[in-house]
């Protein structure tokens, strides 16, 4: 909008959100998006066994970074106990994390909004995230690069 004698100004109210979000793009099975208070060893044993529950059978590995919440034994023994094997990724690339794109386009999607407050911008962020992470090309670099050999998934 502009204006040749004042500035115009458009309010554009701030939804503060105390939560950390966790989240897991799944290439096969299903994605899921986890709102904690803070990000914990226990958070994260939290999240791996929404992550189980979606996907009940078979392998899951998960691609994560060098949070040290990762690393926690507690964390590691419950990523056992429920079948959930960690590959971390080395220290300081989040260019080989294929969830990266997919949180650079969330980020785009939410910045023009307004949002009413925040279970709202909750609601928006979950339906956002789960739309597209049904999307495999955020991944296919990803996949290019490290899953050469391996029978496409798209």
């Amino acid at each position: 909008m502009w204006s040749y004698d004042r500035t115009v100004e458009i309010d554009k109210p701030l939804v503060t959100v105390p939560r950390k979000t966790l989240g897991f793009y799944a290439l096969l099975g299903k994605s899921t998006l986890i709102f904690r208070e803070r990000t914990t060893k226990e958070s994260i044993c939290a999240a791996l066994e929404a992550i189980r529950e979606l996907d009940p059978v078979g392998r899951i590995q998960l691609i994560a970074d060098n949070d040290g919440g990762h690393h926690a034994h507690l964390t590691q023994q419950r990523a056992d106990e429920l079948g959930i094997e960690f590959v971390f990724l080395p220290p300081y690339s989040p260019n080989f994390n294929a969830i990266e794109p997919l949180w650079k386009t969330l980020k785009r999607k939410i910045s023009p909004e307004i949002f009413e407050g925040q279970d709202h911008f909750r609601r928006f962020v979950a339906d956002t995230f789960l739309d597209i992470s049904n999307r495999l090309g955020f991944a296919n670099k990803w996949i290019d690069t490290f899953l050469p050999d391996v029978q496409k998934l798209r």
